[in-house]
């Protein structure tokens, strides 16, 4: 029996001796892990414990316990659908794929960060983060429709390669939306919340209108009709956007749309099948304007002259395109071409009333020049032999061909205003009016670009024969557009009347005293940035109003007309200029967008007839249009190529003058905003716009993608480099900014100014003003003019500052000033050098001088006014800044310090009144706003003071200074612990304020005086 028991257990351990090896086999693989050669892995602990990087070859893990993950190639990778929220807080997914390569410390790192999940894990948290984030500044139309991918695509990329440089890859697919959210964008539910108000509106674009040209005229009685309209309505100035190209702006007041948006971007495109540059066209814009979104609500509109309405779409009412009268050219120049109107029946209307060139007689052009009749035949016969006029030799044949373009474009601005104004009239005597009647008028912009230097004081840039002939074109002309204006407000008192313009143009003292405005390339040298906007009749309140954009005007029209606004339109409905009445009986109705039609219906573009492959006008008309715009300094080169120019900024560091394509250089669609929907290619400038237009927008991945297809086209082009170079800058890489703008100060043989102060600020930001001083000495020197000298002693004279060198500095200054004595940026610098001195009073003399020059600066009387206050003479500073506002009205910072003197003479209630006005020009001021929490403190109003602060916190502005001004205002009311609290707030955003730790000390000072005896 024992035996048999021993037997057994031998056997027993013989099988077990057997499964060993066998169980070990089976056990290896469980056991063993090969990480392949191009592969990184982490090995971890399942429910805790530190993870191990593995590299390439074999690894061993306990199993069920641990778990290694390989990451091949370095790469992570995520991908799933993200649930987001767009502006208006509308659910919408999205679908993405991400993929980084990392380093094997960034893998191990996120590894860990993932947990469970590993580094896929991670990575896909802050993927859904960033998508969240970036889908919350978007609109729900956007994310549905595809528009904003790219955008979000970027927003995540940037993230991203922060962290891994070596590699992202990022792809978000098609939105999703319920069924609910689609239905709010199906055209039943947008129309449906029509409303019919009862309004007709008429709205007329005055091209370059100003207000500085246009208010002493009011004075002196000479617009009657313009003088009623401000008197008994709303007018404001108006804000335009740069570039201040016409085009792009009235595009952008069509549709309430950006550039970016619109696709408008430039006067030119190149014509696919020819390579020649031609005007843009209105297949090129890619979303609704107002007549399109009219006609989609059964509504009729009239449209006259409106840029980039060629060719005319099929709407409900009248389409009258910009191509009607460029010139005398047939509506129907070749067959089968596109016709300039619709309906096409009224063409022989339009025929009927257009006003030819030689109708106009010198009879009629003495009204606004002065020229004898021999003079006027000469011209005449020019214009009939050859459309463009030639230099000739010499400076005195220049002078008479100069003369000769001046009285040949009137003739032609006269005729096309005339032709125009016809049509208008005849539409408002039709039968039937309809709701919307847009019409445009370029006259006052094309006179200024001719004849501006000429108009009085007498400038050096007008010769004393130009003078005696030229000196009343302007004013006589804006005469000739107010008699106009009061012909369309009698043929229609129950419309509502909007008059705007989509920029201001310099006048007086304020012009340019180097370059005529219509030299090519740089006619935006004298365009401003505030334009005009008036708005009367039914429904309208009376006085001025906070400053207006062009953004404002559609979603406005829009209202009036009983439709609803767009979410994806950025600007408001202007409530402050309507009755109270009117808003109460209609609220305003909100959509998300129009262009969900677009998608909808399959159209292409925001043309209901935009061809694949764009429209584009026969050879003589073409060369009219772009001999038009040649004369007007827009376009340059030879007109028959339309070699277009850049729309030149003065005073802000942006402007540059332009330069040609490289020889032989084709234009190459854009695959970062894709090319225009009409099917023609950009130039060069539609590229360098567009990247201006999302640098504005801080879209820098966009920009930067625009900016170099340009380049890539013409490798010195100056506006792409300067583009680029503000490009990098914002990047925070100065010295990929100085390269460039190395090449563009090499490349560019017109104005350096900005050019070199910009280096020299680049090198102050990077603390190396010494470097600075040694690279500008490096540049090679150009030929002497004005804007160079001041540029070189400026840009010396801010580096020698920086780098603790005032004397040399101030002597930098002054050799500037001596050149221009009345230049703004000059005595910007040497005002803030001497007043951080204690010296400010040693600029009166200057300042005196500089106004005897230029008694219309602002910035003259405004530092003026510093001057008189820091020696004590108030009554003096006040009558200065007084005087700023007259000369300046836009002027925040003069208001500002009126404000603040007002308060240091215990004047609070006006103090409130002046900066309350500042604030409501511009909410974003930082100094209006801080002047004006205080004033409010000191009239014991700490409630307006604290929503002026709230308001700002909910713009996202966390400014130390306004946490300050709260904590003074508080502290002068008895409320020191409230106030201890705001100052340190203010120092926990900034902790080195020498004012604000000063305050705090008061502050406890006086909380411990309070403090009950112990």
């Amino acid at each position: 029996m024992n035996q048999l028991r021993l037997e057994k257990i031998r056997s027993l351990l013989r099988q077990r001796v057997l499964l060993i090896p066998l169980a070990f086999l089976i056990f290896i693989p469980l056991c063993v892990v090969r990480v392949p050669a191009d592969a990184v892995a982490v090995r971890s602990w399942r429910g805790g414990g530190t993870p191990a990087l593995l590299r390439s070859g074999f690894a061993l893990r306990v199993p069920i316990l641990q778990r290694i993950d390989r990451y091949v190639g370095g790469e992570i990778h995520c991908e799933g659908q993200a649930v987001v929220s767009s502006r208006e807080g509308t659910t919408v997914d999205l679908p993405y794929s991400a993929a980084v390569r990392a380093s094997d410390q960034e893998i191990l790192t996120l590894h860990r960060d993932g947990g469970a999940g590993g580094a896929s894990a991670a990575l896909e948290e802050r993927v859904l983060d960033l998508l969240k984030k970036g889908a919350a500044r978007i609109g729900t139309y956007d994310l549905a429709a595809g528009a904003a991918r790219a955008q979000l695509t970027a927003y995540l990329r940037r993230d991203l390669v922060e962290r891994f440089p070596s590699g992202v890859r990022i792809e978000i697919g098609a939105a999703g939306l319920s069924p609910e959210v689609q239905a709010s964008f199906e055209r039943e539910a947008i129309f449906s919340q029509r409303r019919d108000t009862g309004r007709r509106v008429i709205l007329i674009g005055l091209d370059g209108a100003d207000w500085d040209f246009i208010d002493p005229m009011i004075a002196r009685g000479e617009l009657p009709r313009l003088a009623r309209l401000k008197e008994e309505g709303v007018w404001s100035r108006l804000r335009s956007s740069r570039p201040t190209l016409s085009p792009l702006l009235w595009t952008t007041v069509a549709t309430g749309k950006s550039p970016d948006r619109h696709g408008i971007n430039d006067f030119l495109v190149t014509d696919p099948r020819t390579g020649r540059r031609v005007p843009i066209n209105s297949t090129f814009r890619k979303v609704r304007a107002l007549w399109s979104i009219l006609t989609e609500a059964g509504m009729h509109s009239d449209t006259i002259a409106w840029w980039a309405t060629w060719p005319a779409e099929e709407v409900l009412g009248h389409m009258i395109s910009d191509r009607v009268a460029y010139s005398t050219f047939p509506i129907k120049a070749v067959p089968g071409e596109p016709d300039a109107v619709h309906p096409p029946e009224y063409a022989a209307t339009v025929e009927r009333l257009r006003v030819r060139e030689e109708e106009i007689t010198h009879r009629r052009l003495s009204r606004f020049i002065t020229i004898d009749e021999a003079e006027f035949l000469a011209a005449a016969e020019v214009a009939r032999s050859a459309p463009a006029t030639s230099a000739g030799d010499g400076p005195g044949a220049a002078a008479a061909a100069e003369r000769i373009d001046s009285i040949n474009l009137l003739r032609r601005v006269l005729a096309a205003t005339g032709t125009y104004r016809r049509i208008a009239l005849d539409r408002l005597d039709a039968e039937g009016r309809p709701d919307l009647l847009a019409i445009y008028f370029q006259g006052i912009d094309e006179v200024n670009h001719r004849f501006a230097h000429c108009a009085p004081p007498r400038a050096s840039l007008c010769s004393d024969r130009d003078y005696r002939s030229f000196r009343g074109a302007v004013a006589a002309f804006y005469r000739y557009q107010d008699e106009i204006l009061g012909e369309i407000l009698e043929r229609d008192r129950e419309a509502t009347v909007i008059v705007m313009s989509d920029h201001g143009f310099s006048s007086t003292d304020g012009r340019p005293k180097k370059i005529k405005p219509f030299i090519e390339g740089q006619p935006g040298l004298w365009h401003d940035m505030r334009g005009i906007f008036l708005i009367g009749g039914p429904g309208v309140s009376s006085g001025e109003i906070p400053l207006v954009t062009l953004y404002d005007i559609a979603p406005t029209i829009l209202y009036l007309l009983g439709l609803p606004v767009a979410s994806d339109m950025p600007g408001k409905v202007l409530d402050a200029a309507l009755s109270p009445d009117l808003l109460e009986r209609y609220p305003a109705a909100r959509v998300p967008t129009y262009e969900v039609l677009v998608a909808a219906s399959g159209e292409q573009g925001g043309h209901p007839e935009a061809a694949s492959d764009g429209q584009f006008l026969a050879g003589g008309a073409e060369a009219e249009i772009l001999e038009q715009l040649r004369s007007l300094g827009y376009v340059g080169g030879d007109p028959g190529n339309g070699g277009s120019q850049a729309d030149r900024q003065a005073g802000e560091g942006e402007g540059v003058v332009t330069g040609a394509p490289a020889a032989g250089a084709e234009a190459a669609p854009s695959t970062a905003s894709g090319p225009p929907p009409g099917g023609g290619l950009p130039t060069l400038l539609y590229y360098v716009n567009l990247g201006g237009v999302y640098l504005s927008q801080r879209k820098l991945d966009e920009a930067e993608d625009e900016f170099r297809r340009a380049l890539g086209i013409a490798p010195d082009f100056p506006p792409a480099l300067a583009g680029l170079a503000l490009l990098q800058e914002a990047k925070g890489e100065p010295e990929r900014a100085l390269a460039t703008l190395r090449r563009l100060y090499d490349a560019d043989e017109g104005d350096h100014l900005a050019t070199l102060l910009k280096m020299a600020a680049l090198f102050i930001g990077m603390e190396r003003p010494s470097d600075g001083l040694a690279y500008l000495e490096g540049l090679a020197p150009y030929p002497e003019n004005d804007r160079y000298v001041i540029g070189v002693a400026m840009s010396r004279g801010l580096l020698m500052n920086a780098a603790g060198r005032p004397d040399e500095a101030e002597a930098a200054f002054l050799d500037a000033l001596r050149t221009d004595p009345t230049s703004v940026i000059v005595m910007q610098e040497l005002f803030a050098l001497y007043d951080a001195q204690g010296r400010a009073s040693n600029l009166e003399p200057m300042l005196r001088s500089a106004l005897e020059q230029a008694p219309e600066s602002g910035m003259h009387h405004n530092w003026l006014g510093l001057v008189m206050r820091r020696r004590g003479d108030l009554a003096g500073a006040e009558d200065a800044f007084r005087r700023t506002l007259e000369v300046a009205p836009d002027l925040i910072g003069a208001m500002a310090n009126l404000g603040s003197l007002y308060m240091q003479q215990r004047r609070s209630a006006e103090a409130v009144e002046i900066l309350g006005q500042a604030l409501e020009k511009d909410r974003n001021n930082i100094e209006a706003r801080t002047n004006l929490i205080v004033a409010h403190g000191m009239e014991g109003r700490l409630e307006e003071a604290r929503a002026l602060l709230d308001e700002a916190e909910e713009r996202g502005h966390r400014v130390p200074q306004y946490h300050n001004a709260m904590a003074y205002a508080l502290h002068i009311n008895g409320r020191a612990e409230e106030a201890l609290q705001a100052i340190n707030r203010a120092l926990a955003l900034d902790p080195r304020q020498p004012d604000a730790l000063r305050l705090r000390q008061q502050i406890e000072a006086a909380r411990t005086d309070a403090l009950p005896y112990r």
